[in-house]
């Protein structure tokens, strides 16, 4: 697994799942011949994508950024973010905080367990965080994914939701970043003179940063998905941020470098 360590901080990426997705469906509305160049693609324009979560751990203190498929929704080649957990040495009980970039099912169907027909918290003693847009859009649907891995939080008060950026504490900065879905949020880490950034979907790969234009089809507004990446890339520049691509299994770490035109994603060995 990779990890990073900044100052008191460490960070480490966890395995979930991996995958094959459509090239054209994740760079919209990029002809094949645009995005594929670097990109190992079969006959069919798909490519390989993972599934991760992020595990923040400060002085003791545990947070996981999203949860992954979960065990109710096992796919052929799912690690799973329990065992990536155990392999580090956390159990699900040590995890005080989860913050979860948005309401798909490969980010948040590991929020919740079912035991004897009853849906309980996966992670018992942490708080769930939300973008309050991304819960009232949920709530009013109320479908299977708000009544299964949501709604079973709020009973035992293990739900809240935040407006727009919020500190979570001095290392953690929850960013709003909509547009993918309507409360899409990206998380920040500032320490050991660092800032890092777990992206969640504002990109799904590096190529989506170098090409902010190019968007997963299924956006919730591709407008608002690319106005929001753009300013990511731009800011990540300026700063000399490291941006975590989690669904890239290829470019997962990188820092933005401007370019005479547009920027270029340099990745990092980690």
């Amino acid at each position: 697994m990779q990890s990073l360590q900044l100052g008191p901080v460490r960070i480490t990426l966890l395995p979930d799942a991996w995958g094959h997705i459509s090239g054209d469906r994740v760079f919209h509305p990029a002809t094949r011949d645009e995005w594929s160049s670097g990109v190992e693609v079969d006959a069919e324009g798909d490519m390989l994508i993972r599934v991760t979560a992020l595990l923040i751990s400060v002085n003791g203190d545990h947070t996981l950024v999203d949860t992954g498929f979960g065990r109710e929704e096992r796919h052929n080649h799912q690690e799973g973010v329990l065992r990536s957990l155990a392999a580090v040495g956390v159990a699900p009980e040590e995890i005080g905080r989860v913050i979860l970039t948005h309401a798909h099912e490969d980010h948040c169907m590991g929020n919740t367990v079912r035991r004897g027909g009853v849906w309980h918290p996966v992670y018992p003693n942490a708080e769930y965080v939300v973008q309050d847009f991304e819960i009232t859009s949920m709530r009013r649907a109320n479908d299977a994914l708000w009544r299964t891995r949501f709604r079973p939080l709020v009973d035992p008060g293990r739900l809240r939701t935040v407006t727009d950026d919020v500190a979570m504490d001095e290392w953690i900065t929850c960013r709003f970043t909509p547009g993918h879905t309507i409360g899409h949020q990206s998380v920040v880490i500032r320490a050991g003179g660092e800032t890092v950034v777990y992206l969640g979907d504002l990109a799904l790969m590096a190529g989506n940063l170098e090409h902010p234009e190019w968007g997963p089809n299924w956006a919730w507004s591709h407008e608002i998905d690319e106005a929001s990446r753009r300013s990511m890339v731009e800011w990540a520049a300026e700063q000399r941020a490291i941006l975590i691509v989690g669904h890239d299994p290829q470019r997962a770490w990188v820092r933005m470098e401007r370019m005479d035109e547009g920027y270029r994603a340099v990745t990092l060995d980690i």
